[in-house]
């Protein structure tokens, strides 16, 4: 049934296109790229912080959104320009973004993962590299790339305190950048995270317990996503960006992931990037959709034959002052584990795990 689906949803994307057609349209997207990501996010160098929106801000970072853009749709076909004389072998897959997302969503669908309690916490690993600006001369911003471990512990019920750990890995130069500040490796941080609301409230957003409670059918979902957007970007910009927020280092319930990618594969204006690689080396398949507020395409990376979500990036689509050419990646993410811990670890901090701060008004 799953392969049925998947080929329904192919035939639907592919209407009134060849596959050579397509070809032929990505080679003059590229051709046109060589002749010349959702958000990018960046942090200040007096307090470093990822840009990772939903759980990251919760330890108060100061995020500056910075423009970058990589060209976003993938050309129909254009007159003048003959295909390519070979095909695909028979039986191999035209990669349209129904069919990976499909896939994603079928992967996500079958995961095994625990149910946390309560009480219990989400713990994720990842690997984030940011850009970290630093006010220069003449009023410029500096830039550099920030790569940083992380390992975040978050309460599963909203109504806990939790914790994230940061691991500098080090700094890279951009590569019309500046030479970064001298940054020890494995320097190690820990930085207390509030509780998101007081017990007996509704669960709060940002937290297990609150993404159990939304709708896993996808016409409901998409009314939901649309309904509640987090931002002032255009609709469908928007609600790219918010299901990004909602899949990112946190653990999804399957069918809600299921349903995330199929709203996602609803969205207009997305491509596939065959060739992308996220913040851990991994390399992956990538759907990609052009934000023309921030002008930047941001990148969902899966793992290719399993398509299970890997990460994310965002790369540079045309030149960017004191940051580099087309291109040019500023942004990647890499979730590595994800699991459910009964107890947060114990740690060294300028805040006492003994007074972890409380929700709001609590």
């Amino acid at each position: 049934m799953h392969d049925l689906q998947e080929l329904k949803e192919m035939r639907a994307e592919m209407t009134g296109r060849r596959p050579e057609g397509l070809r032929s349209a990505r080679d003059l997207l590229l051709a046109e790229a060589r002749s010349g990501g959702r958000r990018r996010w960046a942090t200040w160098t007096h307090d470093i912080r990822p840009r990772i929106r939903p759980r990251a801000t919760l330890i108060a970072g100061t995020a500056v959104a910075v423009s970058a853009a990589i060209t976003a749709a993938l050309l129909a076909g254009s007159p003048g320009h003959s295909a390519p004389p070979a095909g695909p072998p028979s039986g191999t897959p035209v990669l349209t973004v129904a069919y990976v997302l499909g896939r994603a969503a079928s992967a996500a669908a079958a995961a095994h993962q625990p149910v946390p309690r309560p009480g219990q916490y989400i713990y994720v690993s990842s690997v984030a590299t940011e850009l970290s600006l630093e006010g220069g001369s003449n009023g410029q911003l500096d830039a550099w790339l920030t790569t940083t471990d992380r390992r975040i512990w978050q309460s599963a019920s909203g109504y806990r305190a939790g914790v994230l750990q940061r691991v500098a890995r080090g700094q890279q130069k951009l590569p019309w950048g500046v030479t970064p500040p001298p940054a020890p490796g494995g320097r190690v941080q820990w930085d207390p995270l509030s509780a998101l609301a007081c017990p007996g409230a509704a669960p709060p957003q940002g937290s297990y317990a609150f993404l159990a409670t939304l709708p896993t059918a996808v016409p409901q979902l998409q009314a939901w996503i649309y309904g509640h957007k987090e931002g002032s970007q255009p609709a469908n910009e928007q609600v790219w960006t918010d299901i990004g927020d909602l899949l990112r280092e946190t653990l999804v319930p399957p069918k809600l992931a299921a349903a995330l990618f199929k709203v996602a594969a609803t969205i207009p204006g997305a491509r596939v990037v065959r060739n992308a690689t996220d913040a851990a080396g991994r390399s992956g398949i990538a759907v990609a959709r052009y934000d023309s507020g921030f002008k930047a395409d941001m990148e969902l990376i899966f793992k290719p034959g399993t398509y299970q979500l890997l990460g994310e990036r965002s790369v540079l689509a045309k030149p960017v002052q004191g940051e580099g050419p087309a291109g040019t990646v500023v942004q990647s993410t890499a979730q590595l584990r994800t699991s459910v811990a009964s107890r947060l670890p114990h740690f060294t901090s300028s805040v006492p795990q003994s007074k972890l701060p409380t929700g709001p008004g609590c």
